[in-house]
């Protein structure tokens, strides 16, 4: 059985991020993942400028768009275009080439890959923990979980960060000359029309990905709602292909993240944006403090690694409540949200500020003074709310 110091299962942009940052630490890192780099994954690609901002990587090598604007459209009606004034909101790329690059980093900095090795077991053990693959078995002080929303290591530590999942459905459409020029250097976002989500559609660099999500219940309307946003767009639902579903998993408050030897970062922990359900800056971030946390601990400076789970709440789990509240909010007053975002250039400039990372959900009540607070309570009582109409749902099967 061969030894690390830490073991991270997961080679998305957490676990990549979390590798390479230990590993020039001078830990030996071994990372696993069940698939072949590179490989697909479901997700929408887009990169926000605050995430980009998030890593200490030139993500340039993998963008295939900068986005400058949105095109906005409310149930696939009435729509308008508001822009940046020329500062970036967000790159677009594949996945595939986006956790390879991360990959190929966590590589250079020293970590060991072993991919196509699905984990099949994690024994936690009082000198760490034994991670077991189909053919070969390894220890580590320290394992970092990142094989997100499905993955072994928060059901091997009985641990379940998620309260509950969005849905989501994405397909891919070819690319020509009218629709390259239309979409450019903007994103279009349908609002409104599905309950806890929006359509996309998100431009790359021969193509479109076109995709619709919302909470969990959702799901058997998105084929229809997916072929509903292509007509919209005057794109023939015909030639969407590569059909991709995927769950986005919503984090509970104070759920744990941590158990003994091991840490959940990424989806894993379920530190998915529920606004916007991004999980790319999550990622990043969470990857970075697993890292800094597991250094602290293998070095002897730290007793156990129960440190990383406040400084995900400090760091992450913060604006999650926030980014919820507005969620709350909108999904109450879909309309009034959407005419501030066309009329109001303050709330439009805050909105950019969020995107870019210049300003946190926390810090957007604070700039409204005693009508922050207000917000606050109401985005929290829609949560309520909200949580009270899922548990019945799930008590009666309703959809």
């Amino acid at each position: 059985m061969q030894s690390f110091d830490a073991i991270v299962v997961g080679a998305g942009p957490a676990g990549s991020t979390a590798a390479r940052h230990l590993s020039r630490t001078g830990a030996r890192v071994l990372v696993l993942d069940r698939a072949s780099f590179p490989r697909e994954k479901p997700c929408g690609g887009g990169i926000t400028f605050r995430a980009d901002t998030a890593t200490d990587l030139d993500l340039a090598p993998v963008t295939e768009r900068e986005i400058h604007g949105v095109h906005i459209s409310i149930k696939r009606g009435r729509s308008f275009r508001r822009h940046s004034g020329g500062a970036l909101l967000a790159r677009m790329t594949q996945r595939s080439r986006l956790d390879a690059h991360l990959l190929a980093e966590a590589a250079g900095a020293g970590a060991e890959v072993r991919d196509g090795q699905p984990v099949k077991a994690i024994e936690p053990n009082g000198a760490g923990a034994c991670v077991r693959t189909q053919s070969d078995a390894y220890r580590a002080p320290v394992i970092i979980g990142a094989d997100g929303v499905n993955g072994v290591t928060a059901r091997s530590i009985g641990a379940r960060p998620a309260a509950e999942t969005a849905v989501a459905l994405e397909a891919n459409y070819p690319l020509d000359r009218a629709l390259e020029e239309r979409w450019r250097d903007v994103i279009g976002l349908d609002l409104a029309g599905i309950p806890g989500g929006y359509g996309w559609v998100f431009p790359k660099g021969d193509h479109l990905n076109v995709g619709v999500g919302g909470w969990h219940y959702t799901g058997p309307t998105l084929r229809r709602e997916l072929a509903a946003l292509c007509a919209y767009h005057a794109l023939d639902p015909a030639r969407l292909y590569g059909h991709r579903g995927y769950r986005l998993p919503l984090r509970r408050d104070s759920a744990p993240i941590v158990r003994g030897p091991v840490m959940l970062a990424g989806d894993a922990a379920a530190l998915v944006d529920p606004l916007s359900g991004e999980g790319i800056w999550a990622a990043f971030v969470s990857g970075r403090l697993a890292a800094e946390h597991a250094h602290r601990y293998l070095a002897g400076d730290a007793p156990d690694l129960r440190a990383y789970q406040h400084a995900v709440g400090h760091e992450i789990h913060l604006d999650i409540v926030g980014s919820r509240r507005l969620q709350g909010i909108f999904q109450r007053l879909p309309s009034v949200s959407i005419l501030m975002l066309k009329y109001n250039d303050t709330f439009w400039r805050y909105l950019v500020q969020i995107i870019r990372g210049d300003l946190t959900y926390p810090d957007l009540p604070r700039k409204l003074g005693p009508l922050g607070h207000a917000l606050e309570a109401w985005g929290d009582l829609e949560h309520r709310l909200h949580a009270r109409d899922i548990a019945r749902r799930t008590a009666t099967g309703a959809p």
